[in-house]
């Protein structure tokens, strides 16, 4: 799977390759960080994990296409 991070002007900032046996494996995200996953495989498994309780987002913390 590819992650893929933005900035506040929707601008990609880094491009992280994950892949099972390589060097990235896993990918620690920052709170409030921009980004979004892209599955480069069938058959690939997401496992996400946060502090704390399930909270949905509000409106204004989902990054839209104009």
């Amino acid at each position: 799977m590819r992650e893929i991070f933005y900035d506040d002007d929707r601008q990609v900032t880094d491009v992280i390759d994950l892949a099972p046996n390589s060097d990235c494996v896993a990918l620690n995200i920052p709170l409030g960080q921009w980004h979004t996953v892209e599955v480069l495989e069938s058959g690939t498994v997401i496992l996400e994990c946060k502090d704390g309780a399930y909270e949905p987002l509000p409106e204004d913390d989902v990054l839209k296409n104009d």
